[in-house]
This record gives C-alpha cells, structure tokens and sequence, in this order.
C-alpha cells in the first residue's frame, strides 16, 4: 500500500510540472460585446433578411450597405445581425434584438450631428410601442450605448400612454430627447417626462437632465395638443425603407 500511495503522488508532481506555462494574452487584446466574433471561430449559421439600406455612414460621400441577417443561435427565436459594407470594402457587424418578425431598420438619418447617416432600427416591441436602437459608424458600425449598455428608446402608445423620440440641437450641441405621457393619474391631466440625453462621442449618450410636467385638459380623456411630439419619431429628414 505504502509503494502504491509513492507511485501515485510521484504521477501528481509529474503532472503538475510537466504542464508548459500559458502565455498571458496581450494586454492590447479586447474584444468588443458588440462585434462578431472572429472570422476563424465557429459562428451561428446566418440567414439573409429582406430588408437593407444604403447610405453614406462614413461621410465619405459614397453610399455604404446595411444588411440585415437572422443568426440561428440555438434558441427558440433567432437574434438579429446588422452588417456594415462600406465602400471601400471594409465591413463590420453588431447584434440587435432577437427576430420578432419585423423589420428591424426604421429608417436612415443624422441622430448624433456629425452630418453622417445613422440607421434607427427596431429591437423590440410592446403592445403598443416600438422598442428602438441607432446604428452609426465610429470606427466601426457600433451601436449607441449610454452608460455602458446599449441605449434603448420607446415611440408610439396608445389612447391612455405615448413615447416620442426627437433629435435636436441646443445652441452647439446635439441632443437626443426622450418624452413619455400618460393619463393613468387622472382624466383630466398628463404627466409628462422629459429626459434629454448629450453625445458626448459618435456612440455614446449620457443623461444631462429629467423634467417632469403636467398637462391639463378640459374634456376628460381628451389628447394633449401637438401629439406628435409625444407620440412621435422626429429626427430631420428620416429616410425609410422602400
């Protein structure tokens, strides 16, 4: 027994020495969450959508591609990817939502005030709202993040709530606004919040202020004048599919 418990833990050190060393990796490698994976890893097969846009994302004045594609990851529905052509050739790509059968492009126009086109894209939906995402170009086709996480805002509603989204600009800065309303409170008023949301970079929103109003009407259930700006999708010209 004792040349038995020998053997056994002369194969333990032998094992433990004789494994080589791991290389730490550079320190310079990162991977972004948002980009697919690298072209020699294993990747969900891809299925193309019928929906796409072109549109000058790098402000180089050539049109660029937006393509769409269902990637089969194994689970009951498939997850949306977006893929960036530019006309150079170069491309890149970022994961949305999950495919609800929807279009997943909204429509094409400036959100951040560089004068560069950006895509309003879908990535979800409520039983009334739209759940939506931009995508611009920074480098990369990225998607807007505010705090770390991808920024997510809601438009349209129904007869007792609404959302709107306006892009606009304040003296030399280029906001993003965000605006809510809702009668549940009484029939005779809306309360109303306002979030107004800076870019800080091409990608990158952060919350600058939240206001909260209340409007009143005089005929119980009646709509607040000027729907569209708390119904809305108001971002310049917005250029949709098709």
């Amino acid at each position: 027994m004792r040349r038995l418990v020998l053997v056994v833990f002369a194969l333990s050190m032998w094992s433990c020495t004789a494994a080589p060393p791991v290389a730490a990796a550079p320190a310079s490698a990162t991977i972004d969450p948002y980009l697919s994976v690298a072209s020699g890893s294993p990747r969900p097969s891809l299925v193309a959508m019928p929906w796409s846009v072109q549109a000058d994302f790098d402000c180089d004045g050539r049109p660029d591609r937006l393509d769409f594609f269902g990637r089969d990851t194994g689970a009951p529905l498939a997850t949306v990817l977006a893929r960036l052509t530019l006309a150079s050739g170069t491309a890149s790509e970022v994961s949305l939502g999950i495919d609800d059968g929807f279009s997943p492009v909204i429509g094409v126009t400036d959100v951040n005030g560089d004068t560069c086109d950006d895509a309003i894209v879908s990535v979800g939906h409520g039983a009334s709202t739209v759940w939506t995402g931009f995508l611009v170009y920074d480098g990369a086709l990225r998607r807007v993040e505010e705090n770390g996480e991808p920024a997510m805002f809601l438009f349209a509603g129904s007869v007792r709530h609404g959302n709107s989204i306006e892009c606009r600009r304040t003296k030399d800065t280029p906001e993003l606004v965000a605006r809510g309303v809702s009668d549940y409170t009484s029939d005779y008023a809306w309360d109303l919040v306002e979030d107004v949301h800076h870019w800080y970079s091409r990608s990158g929103l952060v919350l600058w202020s939240t206001t909260r109003t209340v409007i009143l009407v005089s005929v119980a259930f009646a709509m607040p004048p000027n729907q569209d700006r708390y119904w809305g999708l108001s971002c310049g010209t917005v250029k949709f599919p098709g």
